[in-house]
């Protein structure tokens, strides 16, 4: 064979590799990622896994995947992995060398610096023949999502005065008595209804007895937060780590009311991711903590109505016989006349005030 037939030998053959390649690449490519853990708490971490698969006999010598998702999530240093990062997104590139049926896992340590809701939604999929003369690209949607609780704190770490006021939530509980439940039997006092006589014990004891009634829950929670700096504050929140304390705030709040068995709802003047710009907060009363930390994960700084109009709608929804804790940065005029509204209504309202960054809180 002379030189002039093994070049074109060579480039037909570097031809049928790259439209194979171009054909079959990404055939019988199967890709999926998940996190170790659909939450976790900020300063905690969680691991992110990636797997694919190659069921075929091609080899894919190079395949590199690439995606997006926002910054808050710190990737630990390795090798494969190139990560680029802007003010909102952050762009996260693996390579693979993928053998014939070859099924390779990788694992990714992620720090949750910031409270969030993480999605990932696609992934984008390129690779191609050993020489770079073909190259195929195909986007896989994805489906994956982290929810980052705000961290909590110590209830030491409240201002003051809430410690004294979350120490009397419990009791407040325990003095309304319920006429379903009864917890045992007493002696007769003047004034017990006679519907309420206990025969077969009076017969026994010779003495006049009555059921005991049991008490239940009568109050309920509602944390306010507040994004608003000031009463003067249009949209855009200008001190943000002092409104994400406020968070911590209520989180903390919320596991303390909820491990004393208090129902406790949620009103924020922000709104939840993927909600219209007018679209408040207001949630009833819930009694796990994980679904009240997901609104709180999912809560946007993003001003939607002024705090007092919210409390005013509370007010003219017929509120009664509730606790309101409203936390907030400030204290003007118009919020605290509508906390004077549902107090006049028989509610209770305490404040919270977030204190500025550097100044003490406890």
């Amino acid at each position: 064979m002379g030189l002039a037939g093994f070049i074109f030998s060579t480039l037909a053959l570097l031809l049928a590799i790259s439209i194979i390649y171009q054909r079959h690449a990404l055939r019988s490519v199967s890709y999926a990622r998940y996190f170790s853990h659909p939450a976790a708490f900020a300063g905690q971490e969680v691991e992110m896994v990636e797997e694919i698969v190659n069921r075929k006999l091609l080899p894919l010598p190079w395949l590199r995947l690439e995606s997006s998702i926002e910054t808050g999530l710190l990737f630990g240093a390795q090798d494969n992995l190139g990560i680029s990062t802007g003010d909102i997104y952050q762009n996260h590139v693996s390579l693979f060398f993928l053998r014939s049926y070859r099924h390779i896992k990788r694992r990714h340590l992620i720090t949750c610096e910031r409270r969030g809701f993480y999605r990932l939604e696609s992934v984008t999929m390129t690779t191609g023949d050993l020489f770079g003369l073909s190259r195929k690209t195909q986007t896989y949607p994805l489906q994956l999502t982290l929810l980052v609780y705000p961290q909590l704190l110590d209830l030491s770490e409240l201002p003051l005065p809430v410690h004294s006021w979350l120490g009397e939530l419990p009791v407040k509980r325990w003095i309304v008595e319920d006429p379903f439940l009864t917890s045992g039997i007493r002696e007769y006092s003047a004034g017990d209804a006679l519907g309420l006589v206990n025969w077969q014990a009076t017969a026994r004891t010779g003495t006049l007895q009555v059921h005991k009634k049991d008490y239940t829950a009568d109050s309920r929670l509602i944390i306010c937060l507040n994004i608003e700096i000031s009463d003067s504050m249009w949209r855009t929140v200008t001190d943000v780590q002092r409104v994400e304390m406020g968070i911590r705030y209520a989180a903390t709040v919320a596991e303390y009311a909820l491990g004393h068995g208090i129902e406790t709802g949620f009103i924020c003047n922000g709104r939840l991711v993927g909600t219209g710009a007018a679209d408040p907060v207001s949630e009833e009363p819930m009694g796990r903590l994980e679904d009240f930390l997901e609104l709180l994960a999912k809560l946007e700084l993003d001003r939607t109505l002024p705090m007092g109009r919210l409390l005013l709608e509370q007010a003219e929804a017929g509120a009664a016989d509730t606790d309101y804790l409203l936390i907030s940065c400030h204290q003007g005029a118009e919020l605290q006349e509508a906390a004077g509204v549902l107090m006049d209504q028989g509610n209770g309202v305490e404040w919270l005030i977030i204190p500025q960054q550097g100044r003490e809180i406890a």
